[in-house]
């Protein structure tokens, strides 16, 4: 009985940390400022070459600004990135961009952060 009850302990010790694990997302659900906004171009340089795509389609230059990938194939300006927010949460007025936390630029349309594919297919 002691035997079994150890390895049911032992099996609770070892499943708790995937469990906890496998809770935690990559990517935050929010975070204020370009720098915390993952899988996107660093170094990006205004009217180089690039591949556009319907997520991570912005990038930053060496200086921070926020560069879009045109559907011309180049990288174009773009309002400044402020960071990952959810979709439809509140914006008030915002005047930059957002990444949700799944790759989508979003911008503040209506008072609330939304799917924007104009930003970089323009």
């Amino acid at each position: 009985m002691r035997l079994m009850a150890a390895v049911a302990l032992g099996c609770g010790f070892i499943a708790a940390p995937m469990v906890s694990a496998a809770s935690v997302s990559a990517s935050p659900g929010t975070c204020d400022g370009a720098a915390c906004v993952t899988y996107i171009e660093r170094g990006a340089v205004l009217g180089d070459a690039c591949v556009p795509n319907t997520i991570y389609n912005l990038g930053l230059t060496a200086s921070g600004a926020t560069l879009a990938c045109s559907a011309n194939r180049v990288w174009i300006a773009s309002p400044p990135l402020i960071g990952v927010r959810t979709v439809r949460s509140q914006c008030g007025e915002s005047k930059g961009v957002a990444m949700s936390p799944d790759g989508v630029t979003l911008s503040c349309i209506g008072g609330a952060w939304s799917p924007d594919y104009t930003v970089p297919f323009a």
